[in-house]
């Protein structure tokens, strides 16, 4: 696979499992936009039509099936996706945007303890393992 169709296959993907129906619209027209802006306008309808359709199965589908259904959706839709990156210069990078600005956030708790600065999960300054024996705990 080369690197616009795995881009393709994960743009679809993401694309296919918007969390809200807002983030999903902004997705759905601006997909629209490029096929019409690649010349074809008659070919619009029934595209949208058809990411509807696959949105709608991963929706519906079991929690357990849901991420062969993607799967095979956004392999459906990665030539599609291709094809627009390949005829519009400017389709690619905003396709890529959007992939990227959809993506869930995700919220990470750390607790760190212990002598020396943390930084994203990496010790800055001292550590001192201790075995066998509890930090500050003394008997």
């Amino acid at each position: 696979m080369d690197e616009v169709t795995f881009a393709a296959t994960t743009m679809a993907a993401v694309f296919l499992t918007q969390a809200t129906q807002d983030g999903y619209q902004k997705v759905r027209e601006a997909i629209g936009r490029l096929i019409r802006r690649s010349g074809q306008e008659d070919e619009a309808t029934a595209q949208l039509e058809r990411l509807d359709r696959d949105r709608m199965a991963v929706a519906q589908a079991s929690e357990s099936d849901r991420e062969a259904v993607v799967q095979a959706a956004a392999i459906a839709w990665a030539p599609v996706l291709a094809r627009l990156a390949e005829s519009e210069p400017v389709a690619y990078a905003e396709l890529l945007a959007l992939s990227r600005q959809s993506r869930p956030a995700s919220v990470v708790n750390q607790h760190n303890h212990g002598a020396g600065t943390f930084i994203t999960g990496n010790v800055d300054g001292g550590l001192t393992i201790n075995h066998g024996a509890g930090y500050g705990r003394h008997d």
